[in-house]
C-alpha cells in the first residue's frame, strides 16, 4: 500500500526561503565587509589576503602572503593596503609605506644573501664597533676590548643575513648583536645589485652625547708621506693606528705631496686616501705648497693656494674637502675671504715639530684636561709621532674621549661650516 505524499503549502515554502534569506543577510552581516567590495589592487595580477576589518593585496609568493598576514595581525579599523613595486636594481622593493616594506626578485621570490667578501668582512667589523659603542659603552672604552673587536675575532661563516627595508640585519653569534647595515654600502660587496649610486663608504660614526665621553678632534698636517714603493710610512702607520682604536682624525695635506707623481704610483694614492677615508678619515687642504698665506699678494694667488688640494681631489676621486688649515695658524682678511672654506686652528700643540722623543709628545698631549670638542695638532710625516701616538690613543680612549674628525665635532654641535671663517675650538667661542 502506497504511502500519502505530504504536501508543503505554500506559506510553508514561502518562509522557509525568508528564513534561508534571513540567513545570508545574517552571514553577509556578520563575515562581509561592505567597505571592502569591489575593491581592487593597482596590480592586476595581486593576490588578496582578507581578515574581518583587513584586505592586503600582495605578489603572488609565501614571501608576499607572509607579509600581507602580517600586515592585517591586530587591525581593529577597517584598512586596506596596496602596494607599489619600486625598481632596485635587479630587484624590487614591495613597498607598503614607512616601515612596510620588502625586497624580492623579479620573481617575487624572498632574496637571499650567500655571504659576503673580504671588503664586505671589514664593514661588518665597522658596524660592530658602532653598535658597540651605541649599546654597550662600557665595553668600548676599554681599549684591550677594543683592539680585540678586529676580523679575526668573528666567524664570518656562522653569519645569518636578512634584508629588512633598505639595511641587511647581520647577526653575530659570538657578540649575540645584530647589526643593521645600509644595502647601499653591501651591494657590491654580496654581489648583488639594488641599483644604489656608488660612493666612497665611509664607516659608521656613534657620538656618545654623555657628557663624560668628549670630543676630541686628532688633526695631522703637512702629509701625506709615501714612499715610491708603497710601505711603512709614518701616514700608513698612523692610518693603521687609528683604525685599530676606532679613531678618526683629520687630515690637512699638501697639494705638491698629491701631486706631479708617476702614473703608476696614483694607484698607490689612491689606494691609501680610499682606505684612510674608509676607516673613517676625513681629508683637508694644508694649502698646494706650504706657503703661508698672509704672504701672497692677492687674493686670487691665496684662493689658488688653499683650493689646489680641494680640486686635485675632487678630480681624483670625486673627493669634497670641506675646510682648510693656514699654514703655521696665520691668517687674515683676504685668507678668510677667499673661498668658502672656513679655516681650522687648534688649541692644543702636541709640539711633534720640536721633538724627536716620543715620550716628549705623549708626555705634551696627555698633560692636559680635555674638554669637548678640542683640537689636537699633530704632524704625519714623522715616525716618532706614528710611535708616541700607539700610547696616546689607548691612554685618551681610557679616559673617555671619543676620537673624532672636526666635521664629526661640528655635526655634534650643529655647527655649519659654511657659517664661520675660522675656528679654534667650542669652548673658545663662550
Amino acid at each position: 500500500m502506497m504511502k500519502k505524499r505530504r504536501r508543503i503549502n505554500k506559506s510553508s515554502l514561502v518562509m522557509i526561503a525568508f528564513l534561508s534569506l534571513a540567513l545570508i543577510g545574517l552571514f553577509f552581516l556578520l563575515f562581509v565587509n561592505f567597505s571592502f567590495l569591489g575593491k581592487t589592487s593597482i596590480h592586476e595580477d595581486a593576490r588578496t589576503y582578507k581578515t574581518r576589518h583587513c584586505m592586503a593585496f600582495y605578489p603572488a609568493s609565501k614571501q608576499g602572503l607572509s607579509f600581507a598576514k602580517d600586515l592585517c595581525k591586530g587591525v581593529k579599523d577597517d584598512s586596506i593596503y596596496d602596494y607599489t613595486l619600486v625598481p632596485y636594481g635587479d630587484y624590487y622593493l614591495v613597498n607598503y609605506g614607512p616601515d612596510k616594506k620588502y625586497f624580492t626578485d623579479k620573481e617575487f621570490e624572498p632574496v637571499v644573501i650567500e655571504g659576503v667578501n673580504e671588503e664586505g668582512e671589514q664593514v661588518i667589523l665597522d658596524y660592530l664597533r658602532y653598535t658597540f659603542k651605541k649599546d654597550r659603552p662600557e665595553k668600548y672604552y676599554d681599549p684591550s676590548f677594543l683592539t680585540s673587536l678586529t676580523k679575526d675575532s668573528i666567524d664570518y661563516s656562522n653569519l645569518s643575513y636578512d634584508i629588512d627595508g633598505e639595511n641587511i640585519l647581520v647577526h653575530v653569534e659570538e657578540y649575540d648583536m645584530d647589526l643593521a647595515i645600509p644595502l647601499k654600502y653591501m651591494q657590491k660587496y654580496i654581489g648583488m645589485d639594488f641599483g644604489f649610486p656608488n660612493e666612497i663608504y665611509r664607516k659608521p660614526v656613534f657620538l656618545d652625547p654623555d657628557e663624560s665621553h668628549p670630543l676630541i678632534c686628532l688633526t695631522f698636517d703637512d702629509g701625506p708621506q709615501l714612499h715610491y714603493e708603497p710601505g711603512d710610512t709614518s701616514t700608513e702607520r698612523i692610518v693603521d693606528i687609528l683604525y685599530k682604536y676606532d679613531a678618526s682624525a683629520t687630515f690637512f695635506v699638501i697639494g705638491v705631496n698629491l701631486e706631479d707623481r708617476e702614473i703608476w704610483a696614483d694607484y698607490q694614492l689612491y689606494t691609501l686616501l680610499k682606505r684612510s677615508i674608509n676607516q673613517g678619515n676625513e681629508y683637508a687642504s694644508h694649502t698646494s705648497t706650504h706657503t703661508n698665506l698672509t704672504t701672497l699678494y692677492s687674493v686670487d694667488a691665496i684662493k689658488e693656494e688653499i683650493l689646489g688640494p680641494a680640486d686635485y681631489l675632487k678630480d681624483f676621486m670625486d673627493y669634497e674637502m670641506k675646510m682648510f688649515r693656514p699654514v703655521e695658524g696665520s691668517f687674515n682678511n683676504d685668507v678668510l675671504n677667499a673661498t668658502d672654506l672656513p679655516a681650522i686652528l687648534w688649541d692644543v700643540d702636541s709640539e711633534d715639530w720640536m721633538s724627536t722623543d716620543p715620550q716628549e709628545i705623549i708626555d705634551q698631549v696627555l698633560k692636559y684636561e680635555y674638554e669637548s670638542g678640542d683640537i689636537i695638532l699633530f704632524h704625519d710625516i714623522y715616525d716618532e709621532t706614528a710611535d708616541a701616538l700607539e700610547k696616546i690613543l689607548p691612554a685618551l680612549i681610557e679616559r673617555g674621549c671619543q676620537l673624532v674628525t672636526v666635521s664629526d665635532m661640528f655635526r655634534f654641535y650643529n655647527i655649519e661650516p659654511s657659517s664661520i671663517d675660522y675656528f679654534y675650538s667650542p669652548s673658545y667661542y663662550e
